[in-house]
């Protein structure tokens, strides 16, 4: 076993890493900005609890292996089981999907819940400590052996400063991530690939008043640009609680008021949602959030990546939220760099450009599909290849099939899930259903 790990934030990716690093690592320590959290309230510095968290099929395989069992133990306390093809009401480019039972069963919940069910189990693994309201303030850099050996820390109970050495660096800090400008001191670039989105979305929590009921599980209606720019989510949460998500692009300006949540309801090109709210009272605020860009930091692609970090989850890439693939990216992430420890004998640089490939190759399938798809929106517009053109005619072709045909709405809910990649969508039978019922 290796010596001492260091991780970099106490988020999902970060316990994530944590639980991978473990198995193979004598002391793992969790470097965490905020105060111990005992999950009976939402995380501080984490606005995005406020909203929901959709746990793909590839991120929930990925949890399960890193934290077996942890699935029965969420269904036990309180998460919703869902079959996606039968549970989902799901609009998209004008039409509704025909719901079927399908093989993709899915668990759905607050973030806090998830969160804490990790958090209950990070603390029953002995050789991971977390240490709180602690700064990481930069990187120990061997400059000859271009090698990371540990972390410079602040205290902020103490306000006493401390290097801490370490055999591997793991950055999990989120998109606020300072990995970039540290290795910039030493000359080392990493390439920023950025899109712009300038992204609202807008949440409150209801519960259905008394004797009401809905006839689905979960309700999404997908921008559908540039006729649709809006999309909605309504999702069922544990104890009988529902987020109401609201997101438009392109600055567009997001329901502060309850009458303006209502009055955005009802804008849309569906009923649904109004109905929704017309049975259900509100338990909580609204709360908004906002992203400009999403942004992927090419660490696979720089010749002179130093030994000794590697950065995880949204440090490296933030994707558009309302896809809900950041949680599973993450995990998925975490469960590679799990597989790659296993019977290593040293952390040479060839484990951390082996690393970057594997994290390549996961963030490719959901990054390919949001931005390209974000460039249908007319304010959004950015030049193409000529293989992105296909791509946004081709998806448009499935989007639409999948509204009526089974056997490429499951396809696609595959994709989307992270548990097959794009080619999945170009067999010989989906060809031919998409040549004889194209459109422009």
């Amino acid at each position: 076993m290796f010596n001492k790990a260091i991780v970099i934030g106490g988020s999902m990716a970060g316990k994530f890493a944590a639980k991978a690093l473990s198995t193979s690592f004598k002391e793992v320590i969790i470097i965490e900005a905020g105060e111990r959290w005992d999950g009976k309230s939402l995380r501080k510095r984490v606005p995005q609890s406020n909203h929901p968290h959709v746990l793909l099929k590839g991120g929930e395989n990925a949890i399960e292996e890193l934290f077996p069992n942890i699935t029965n133990e969420l269904i036990e306390a309180g998460s919703i089981i869902n079959n996606f093809t039968r549970d989902l009401k799901w609009h998209q480019f004008g039409l509704w999907k025909q719901p079927f039972i399908g093989e993709v069963h899915m668990i759905q919940q607050s973030r806090p819940l998830l969160e804490w069910h990790i958090q209950k189990r990070i603390h029953q693994i002995s050789n991971i400590t977390i240490k709180y309201e602690t700064l990481v303030k930069g990187l120990l850099v061997d400059a000859k052996l271009n090698k990371v050996c540990g972390v410079k820390v602040k205290y902020l109970e103490t306000n006493t400063q401390e290097e801490v050495h370490a055999d591997l660096v793991v950055d999990a800090s989120g998109f606020g991530s300072k990995s970039i400008e540290w290795l910039r001191e030493y000359e080392i670039k990493v390439q920023e690939e950025k899109v712009r989105i300038d992204l609202f979305y807008a949440t409150k929590m209801f519960k259905l008043k008394e004797n009401e009921e809905l006839d689905c599980c979960n309700m999404l209606m997908s921008p559908s640009f540039p006729d649709n720019p809006y999309g909605v989510l309504i999702q069922t949460i544990e104890d009988n609680r529902y987020f109401v998500t609201f997101s438009g692009y392109a600055n567009e300006k997001a329901p502060q008021t309850d009458d303006e949540f209502y009055d955005f309801a009802e804008n849309l090109s569906i009923s649904n949602v109004t109905d929704f709210l017309n049975k259900a009272e509100g338990i909580t605020d609204i709360k908004t959030y906002k992203i400009p860009y999403q942004v992927r930091r090419r660490f696979d692609l720089v010749n002179n990546v130093p030994e000794g970090l590697l950065v995880i989850g949204d440090a490296q890439c933030r994707f558009d939220p309302v896809f809900g693939q950041g949680v599973s990216v993450a995990a998925m992430e975490a469960h590679q760099l799990q597989l790659l420890l296993q019977d290593r004998k040293q952390l040479d640089k060839t484990f951390t450009q082996q690393f970057y490939k594997k994290a390549a190759t996961i963030i490719e399938t959901p990054w390919d599909m949001t931005t390209t798809e974000i460039s249908r929106h007319p304010q959004l517009k950015r030049e193409l290849t000529t293989k992105q053109k296909f791509q946004l005619w081709y998806t448009k072709q499935i989007y639409r099939l999948s509204a009526s045909n089974s056997d490429v709405y499951i396809r696609l809910v595959r994709v989307m899930n992270l548990i097959r990649s794009p080619f999945h969508l170009f067999h010989p039978i989906v060809l031919l259903s998409v040549l004889l019922n194209r459109k422009k």
